[in-house]
């Protein structure tokens, strides 16, 4: 799907944006169809994961959909679940996090923003994992 000279501006500075706070770690995949971006993490305990973020074909004006795409050990088999933050899997088998809600998304959110968002996410799920403490004790409410 080809997007608009618009959309095309708006991803650019996105681009620009990742890279500035995330160099050497994203990729664009397939930026010119079905667009995903890969960041890196290195989380607080020094673990690698991939968050990958799908880029709406209504981009900006639509929640993208966040999933862990690669992690030290495999994911847990959560499914939609408000108390980890989990909306299942998606159809590529990566668990899809929760960043924001639907009702809270607006076109001046960035792609940056919701990195971090899923940043905060996997460093609460280390913080699970280490505790046994649920998600909501690290994450509470999301916007």
């Amino acid at each position: 799907m080809p997007w608009t000279p618009d959309q095309r501006q708006r991803l650019a500075v996105e681009k620009d944006i990742l890279e500035k706070y995330f160099p050497g770690k994203v990729e664009w995949v397939d930026p010119t169809g079905n667009t995903k971006v890969d960041v890196t993490m290195i989380t607080n305990s020094n673990q690698t994961y991939c968050l990958r973020l799908y880029v709406p074909r209504d981009f900006p004006n639509s929640l993208p959909i966040m999933v862990v795409r690669s992690s030290p050990s495999p994911m847990p088999s959560w499914g939609n679940n408000a108390a980890t933050h989990t909306l299942g899997r998606n159809r590529e088998g990566f668990l899809v996090i929760c960043h924001y809600r639907t009702e809270h998304w607006n076109s001046e959110h960035t792609f940056y923003e919701t990195f971090m968002k899923g940043r905060l996410w996997l460093e609460a799920y280390e913080g699970h994992l280490s505790t046994d403490e649920t998600m909501d004790s690290f994450l509470g409410h999301m916007n």
